[in-house]
């Protein structure tokens, strides 16, 4: 693995924010909003192989698909793909590695709970004083399994040193789910006082919630319907 540095910036203790595709894509969704509203800096790409060849264009340029976006004050990792279990533990060890030069305060992971709904966000950390100070802004994640890069991050974290947590948003399927996002960004308005805007989340929400329960309702019709003219119909 390469992480080829694209961007000179000065960092002044950032915190590393890792926004990976996973359910929901409430992570993918949290981070990109992050990305437009400070305007960060396409700061360099990681090259990992095996990953699908694909090629991200913005605005008539390429992009590769593992990416750092950066200000002074925060690193955001996005993918346009999903990571490969197998490719993981390696991934997060070699993220670790990577930003330890740049005195990084603290990681955070961002990610989903298949929970059916979109309403709270949990937290998850690699210190006791972290989940503590987790406790003001979440609801701990008391007992449970957690998948992709989220858990296997924070641990590679604490076997180099650095504090780091997890926000877990519940989210209502594989569908993506902006409500999600939108709860996971004002968490990190909060304990980061990024005053990311998400409005513009809670009405896309709205309308893919609209669009469903219209959905919903044509089908329900749509049975109705076959039981008159179909009797025996199930």
């Amino acid at each position: 693995m390469k992480f080829v540095e694209k961007a000179k910036i000065e960092f002044e203790n950032p915190i590393v924010i890792e926004a990976f595709p996973g359910t929901g894509l409430v992570g993918s969704i949290a981070g990109f909003q992050i990305i437009k509203d400070l305007n960060l800096k396409y700061f360099g790409y990681f090259e990992v192989d095996g990953i699908l060849p694909l090629t991200t264009i913005e605005k008539g340029i390429p992009y590769p698909p593992v990416r750092a976006y950066a200000n002074k004050d925060f690193i955001i990792l996005f993918s346009d793909i999903i990571i490969s279990p197998f490719k993981i533990n390696g991934l997060a060890e070699f993220i670790v590695k990577t930003f330890s030069n740049k005195n990084p305060k603290l990681f955070v992971s961002l990610g989903g709970i298949m929970a059916g709904k979109s309403e709270k966000v949990f937290g998850i950390a690699n210190k006791e004083e972290l989940i503590e100070d987790l406790k003001n802004y979440v609801e701990i994640f008391d007992f449970g399994v957690v998948g992709g890069m989220g858990g296997n991050l924070l641990i590679k974290c604490h076997d180099n040193g650095f504090d780091a947590i997890g926000l877990l948003a519940e989210t209502v399927g594989i569908r993506p789910d902006p409500r999600g996002g939108a709860n996971l960004l004002e968490v990190l308005n909060k304990m980061f006082n990024l005053n990311v805007n998400i409005e513009n989340l809670i009405k896309e929400a709205e309308a893919i919630e609209n669009k469903l329960k219209e959905l919903a309702e044509q089908h329900l019709k749509m049975m109705s319907k076959s039981r008159k003219e179909y009797p025996m119909y199930i």
